[in-house]
């Protein structure tokens, strides 16, 4: 690591510590440092506010750290994998194939458990690899990526399996599988619990274990595709990897927490302002900025709208939609 990078990742988990205890603070009942201390010192599951302060507050700040992570990964493997800064889960189809998938099971299936197996994460990720795959091959020609056409693909394939899950939910004949699916659209943590949390954390593990190798690959990517391939790239390869990886971390994200946009967009953008478009740490910074920037939100989300506060979709998009658009006319950023 770089003495550039060493100070960003140390704020980054400063900042960390720092939300995750407010997190563990705020709620619908008040707690103080030293009842957080005491809980996860000597944790008595027969106390009611210490079982609600582990067993319901504590996984909903893991996952947002999980999810804010895992998209902010998959954004930047995209804008690597298409050379586009404008590519994240969402502009490429990605996060709507994953959150068909979800909706299919929330609307098809009675028992989303199968042999201690929770479903949605599985048929998200399908849906992901498989939305994902059609837009790549919509966006190339003769073997190789065309941005704009990658961009207006992805767009066309989201609106298409967004009518698709809006149709499975108008057809839904259970009006509790409507609110599940109504709700989980808008984007929250409230489906976070130590049973579903394995999902997110094996594939963000996964993925930082095999972008450490992919490291060098992803540099050289950024450079254009024919520039790769001379200096030894095999870009067809790669970018196979790539598309799986993103499409394992959106999925598993978005089949427990819903579509959350533009964490993909935006923290990739700043983490290459930080500390460069090729430095070593970039990877590790992109995931801790992510989940900072996410557990931030939902902090956010619910100091505007207490208790349960506002779904994290609609902070995401406060954020993202005006930085989507300074990209946009950015002279340099073009499709």
């Amino acid at each position: 690591m770089s003495r550039h990078a060493a100070p960003w990742i140390l704020a980054s988990l400063v900042l960390m510590a720092v939300l995750v205890v407010l997190g563990l603070r705020i709620g619908s009942f008040a707690t103080d440092y030293a009842f957080i201390g005491r809980t996860l010192l000597h944790y008595n599951p027969q106390e009611p506010t210490q079982l609600a302060l582990v067993e319901l507050r504590l996984p909903r700040i893991v996952m947002a750290l999980l999810a804010g992570a895992g998209l902010a990964l998959s954004g930047y493997l995209m804008q690597a994998m298409v050379n586009n800064s404008l590519a994240d889960p969402y502009l490429l189809g990605t996060a709507s194939g994953a959150s068909l998938g979800a909706i299919l099971c929330f609307s098809l299936l009675t028992n989303l458990t199968v042999a201690g197996i929770y479903l949605p994460p599985l048929a998200a990720l399908a849906g992901a690899l498989l939305t994902t795959l059609l837009v790549v091959a919509l966006g190339s020609q003769r073997g190789q990526l065309i941005p704009g056409q990658l961009l207006l693909s992805g767009v066309a394939i989201s609106s298409l399996t967004a009518a698709l899950g809006g149709l499975l939910s108008f057809l839904s004949s259970s009006e509790g599988q409507l609110r599940t699916v109504v709700f989980w659209a808008m984007g929250s943590f409230e489906r976070a619990g130590w049973d579903v949390l394995p999902y997110p954390a094996g594939a963000v593990a996964v993925a930082l274990v095999l972008l450490v190798f992919l490291q060098k690959d992803l540099n050289v990517l950024l450079l254009g595709e024919e520039r790769a391939q001379t200096l030894g790239v095999h870009v067809a390869r790669t970018r196979w990897i790539l598309v799986v990886m993103a499409a394992a971390l959106t999925g598993c994200v978005v089949a427990l927490c819903g579509p959350v946009g533009f964490v993909g967009l935006m923290v990739p953008h700043l983490t290459r302002w930080l500390l460069g478009v090729t430095g070593r740490a970039n990877l590790l910074f992109c995931a801790l900025l992510g989940a900072d920037f996410l557990l931030g939100c939902d902090l956010l989300a619910r100091l505007l709208y207490p208790p349960a506060g506002l779904p994290v979709g609609l902070i995401t998009a406060l954020f993202g939609v005006p930085f989507f658009v300074y990209l946009l006319r950015k002279k340099r950023v073009a499709l």
